[in-house]
């Protein structure tokens, strides 16, 4: 597994259940608890033993030994050989046949969409029941989380995203390295210093606005923009500010010579160790802190620093988090037990987990960085285990860089249409950096688009919209 988890953006809902006005199944609809004597069976999905070296089978099995009561059983999805879980169809059809997991995992930003349509089973009375402490939780894990006074899911894995610079070609081209951009207009002037042209392409380039993991959302959030009103009610995509932002975007590639000339020279940048930025291909990068990973087994000499991403003026720095959360769905069996696994898996289970994989990686002659989590106290466990023993300094510094950099991060939107939000907003940085139109009309066109959705789903909920 790579250093966090990373935004996976799953298909829209195909299969809503019938009558999803209703808010969920509470705890206490059904006691929940096996028969006295009896082993409850949590059958848990999105949790491969499987998966070679990464140390979830050593969990699971801990799991079970210090739970007498309880047995974490894992399961493929049904007509599949995976543990994807991001198949929503297979799961509604499982709950609406009496037979779904007990618990399940699922994308951290869109869990609320999930629940809002009746999927997912609200937390909050085994929360109380059990004392345990969100406190301990980022504070916009637990928003994400959260819909109409509820708690619909556990965060677990999580990520950010900070600025990645290359410091010898920053001297190469005259810049400072101990002074990365700060504002957008310096990251526009230091991206076209940094690019070398080849003919008709690059031997570098200096910065691709939406090349490693920015996005549009990124230069929204810096910009003060939002993509949703508080109420949630009314799409926000083609704000002034969200326009700026995009238009932003655009700028980057233009001053390259477009899309489509620096896209041709990105369509050959690969994974792994060759990684354009590991490569001397890409000077500048946005990306999330998973690439540490790569970057310390590939290429741990490499003369890089990192910084928060440039903002339009050079302070309030801001980034973005997503991640996966554990939910227990409705009609789940054992749901005190299922919460007792999602309890262990976002707290004491990592720990586990990572024992046994670091266990791996040293067997393969290669140093461990641990997955990030929403809970603050088990950062702090995996940062004293596995990251302050680190011998590679610039490699350590920059781990303890991206773990700070949560504190200033943001969530997605929070939207029971937030999946359709998010492919709105993707479609419209392909449309503006092609010049498919202006960025205003672009932007209208998906604002009315997501807002027809959005108005449609309370008009059919009206139960959720008190």
């Amino acid at each position: 597994m790579k250093l966090a988890v990373k935004v996976a953006i799953p298909t829209m809902l195909a299969v809503y259940l019938a009558g999803c006005g209703s808010s969920g199944q509470s705890a206490n609809d059904s006691d929940g608890s096996a028969d006295k004597g009896e082993k409850a069976e949590v059958v848990v999905w999105g949790l491969d033993p499987l998966s070679v070296g990464s140390g979830n089978k050593e969990m699971i099995d801990e799991f079970n030994k210090q739970h007498p009561g309880i047995k974490l059983v894992t399961q493929a999805m049904p007509g599949s050989s995976g543990y994807d879980t991001q198949d929503l169809s297979k799961l509604t059809a499982a709950i609406a046949s009496g037979s779904p997991p007990d618990v399940v995992n699922l994308n951290g930003p869109f869990i609320m969409e999930v629940a809002s349509r009746g999927i997912l089973m609200p937390l909050n009375d085994l929360i109380d029941s059990s004392g345990f402490d969100l406190s301990r939780f980022y504070d916009y894990t637990i928003k994400e989380m959260s819909f109409k006074g509820q708690v619909w899911g556990l965060p677990a894995g999580m990520d950010d995203r900070v600025l990645y610079y290359n410091k010898d070609m920053f001297k190469q081209a005259g810049l400072d390295p101990d002074k990365p951009p700060t504002t957008w207009d310096e990251l526009l002037d230091y991206s076209k210093k940094l690019t070398v042209p080849s003919g008709d392409s690059f031997k570098q380039i200096g910065f691709l606005p939406n090349f490693g993991n920015s996005w549009f959302y990124l230069y929204s959030i810096q910009n003060n923009g939002k993509f949703l009103d508080d109420e949630g009610k009314k799409v926000l995509l083609n704000s002034p500010e969200n326009v700026a932002a995009l238009d932003f975007m655009v700028k980057g590639y233009d001053l390259l010579g477009g899309a489509k000339k620096t896209n041709a020279y990105s369509s050959s940048f690969q994974s792994g160790a060759n990684d354009p930025f590991l490569s001397g291909k890409l000077a500048m990068v946005i990306n999330g802190n998973w690439v540490l990973s790569d970057l310390l087994r590939f290429s741990p000499n490499l003369n890089f620093g990192v910084a928060m991403p440039p903002t339009p003026t050079g302070g309030d720095f801001k980034t973005w988090s997503g991640g996966w959360a554990w939910g227990v769905p409705k009609g789940a069996k054992h749901p005190k037990e299922a919460f007792e696994v999602v309890k262990w898996l976002t707290t004491e289970g990592p720990k586990y987990q990572a024992e046994a994989a670091a266990k791996y990686n040293a067997a393969q002659s290669r140093t461990y960085i641990p997955n990030w989590t929403a809970n603050i106290d088990l950062n702090d466990y995996l940062n004293k285990t596995y990251i302050e023993p680190l011998q590679n300094a610039n490699v350590k510094s920059a781990i303890d860089f991206t773990v700070k950099a949560m504190e200033k991060s943001v969530s997605l939107p929070v939207s029971p249409v937030g999946q359709l939000l998010w492919s709105e907003h993707a479609r419209a940085i392909d449309e503006a950096i092609y010049h498919n139109g202006s960025t205003q009309e672009i932007l209208d066109k998906a604002n009315a688009k997501v807002q027809a959705e959005l108005d449609k789903f309370w008009a059919n909920n009206t139960s959720l919209s008190k």
